[in-house]
């Protein structure tokens, strides 16, 4: 039977985990503050381009997947960087 892990547990796997010393400890911040405010930038200028709230929903949430593939693209460069 597994063990009920607790938030404790949690918290300690994402603070050690060893992806995350990326860029002396930053890279959290980047994933949880810049992403979402990326995405505002991008929601707030094509609000500005078409004032249509639908169009903008919609491109903004196709934009979700490139972000996040330039911020793996971009840890995948900071670890080839490093390694060198």
């Amino acid at each position: 039977m597994p063990s009920k892990r607790n938030f404790g547990d949690t918290v300690d796997d994402i603070i050690n985990n060893p992806a995350y010393d990326m860029l002396g400890g930053y890279h959290i911040f980047l994933r949880r503050m810049v992403i979402p405010f990326f995405l505002f930038i991008i929601a707030m200028l094509l609000w500005e381009l078409t004032q249509n709230q639908i169009v903008t929903a919609v491109l903004t949430g196709l934009m979700v997947g490139p972000v996040f593939g330039l911020e793996r693209v971009f840890a995948e460069w900071q670890i080839r960087k490093q390694s060198k």
